[in-house]
């Protein structure tokens, strides 16, 4: 089974660099997207150093918290693997991720042929997916924690709530950002999205939509794909629930043990043994 991940990458090159060498095994692909906020050099040297099995996207996009870029960053990533780095499935990680289970084991994981991806009706407000995210209008500024964008967002929160229709017909979904698909759903998400712009442009304009976007559209394919829960682990202590904890060596036991093949977040400035952790657990049993 041919493997593409797509990466999206914005701080730590030399982290990537250790994430790319772990997840090309000879028969993977990776292509990564770098925020365009970024020095992009330190990253495509990365890159470059992995070729050809890694390439970089052409087009880069500003990410910010909460906003529209990360959905534009994967769908750029997923548009130019599909194109260039066909696979049979797609995997889409975060550049602070690690895989924590051998590649041979994600391979007959995914040989099912399911799309894994955290999805569920909203609204939510168990999971924290009010309909509020998709009915307010929302600002994603530069910086998450400024006062200013802070009040934009509460006085366009007073504004009348915007019209579903522009959804046209789809159910809004919301679940986790991270998830995997085979390639005849990539490239159903694809078609979905160009000939969809009214609801791509809606999106545009909601918090969190990394959380939401996917999750719709699949739901609105015409060829109905079976989700299983997705494959990566992650652990949300905080109380407000804007950013998952930063994982350390200690954390893999936990993340093996609910059956996920890949955990985030890491910073290997801050741990690097964990490195020498995760490597024994990519080795296949028996």
């Amino acid at each position: 089974m041919q493997l593409t991940y797509l990466v999206l990458a914005h701080q730590n090159p030399q982290q990537l660099s250790s994430l790319l060498d772990l997840l090309l095994d000879g028969e993977a692909r990776a292509v990564v997207h770098v925020d365009a906020k970024v020095d992009a050099e330190p990253f495509l040297d990365v890159v470059r150093a992995h070729a050809p099995a890694a390439r970089a996207t052409t087009r880069r996009h500003p990410v910010r918290w909460g906003g529209f870029g990360v959905v534009a960053a994967t769908l750029t990533a997923l548009r130019e693997a599909v194109q260039e780095a066909p696979a049979d499935h797609y995997v889409l990680l975060s550049g602070s991720d690690l895989p924590v289970r051998p590649a041979s084991e994600l391979r007959a994981e995914l040989a099912s042929g399911h799309v894994r991806m955290n999805s569920w009706l909203m609204p939510d407000e168990a999971r924290g997916k009010p309909m509020s995210r998709l009915e307010q209008w929302h600002y994603a500024p530069r910086n998450r924690h400024s006062r200013v964008a802070h009040r934009v967002n509460r006085l366009l929160g007073r504004l009348p709530a915007r019209k579903l229709t522009a959804l046209e017909g789809a159910v809004p979904h919301a679940g986790s950002q991270w998830w995997t698909m085979p390639h005849p759903c990539a490239k159903d998400v694809l078609d979905f999205v160009d000939t969809h712009p009214r609801l791509v442009r809606f999106f545009r304009h909601v918090q969190v939509p990394d959380e939401m976007f996917f999750q719709t559209v699949v739901d609105a394919l015409p060829h109905r794909y079976e989700l299983r829960p997705n494959l990566t682990f992650t652990r949300w202590t905080s109380a407000d629930r804007l950013s998952p904890d930063t994982l350390s060596a200690a954390d893999l036991p936990a993340a093996t043990a609910a059956g996920a093949f890949f955990a985030r977040k890491f910073d290997v400035t801050r741990d690097p043994a964990v490195l020498d952790h995760v490597r024994p657990l990519l080795v296949p049993r028996g």
